[in-house]
């Protein structure tokens, strides 16, 4: 009776579910943080850590709220305001409770208005009147 004990415990152990998987999937997210905040100059490589989180999850439900913004602004930084806007809407259709803050960097991200021309004179500068003279 006593040899079926330990046999018992295994099995119940074996039937035991794996944990489950957390919400998100933050993979490196925190440590390539700490690494841009320890050195600035691994924005780059912080980008990268991004991209390639977002890879890992092409359908976007484990993609943690902020990273797909924080990827968006690094490309917005690097000049890349197409690629960066379409991070943005990515974020803000994720998560609209972001969408005031997204519409703001999609904003950013929209090509200026084209310069309107000069058509008018410029107005005549103010005739200047001498200061009295003090005595």
């Amino acid at each position: 009776m006593k040899a079926w004990i330990p046999l018992l415990l295994v099995a119940g152990i074996a039937c035991v579910p794996p944990a489950p998987r957390g919400l998100y999937d933050w993979g490196g997210y925190d440590t390539s943080l700490y690494a841009l905040m320890k050195d600035p100059n691994k924005q780059e490589a912080f980008g990268e850590a991004l991209r390639k989180e977002i890879e890992r999850n092409p359908d976007g439900r484990r993609v943690p709220p902020g990273v797909y913004a924080e990827y968006g602004y690094i490309l917005f930084v690097a000049g890349r305001k197409d690629d960066a806007a379409r991070y943005f809407a990515l974020e803000k259709t994720r998560w609209p409770e972001s969408a005031r803050i997204m519409d703001r960097m999609l904003a950013n991200c929209a090509a200026p208005p084209p310069a309107q021309p000069a058509s008018a004179p410029a107005a005549p500068a103010a005739p200047t009147v001498p200061a009295p003279e003090v005595r």
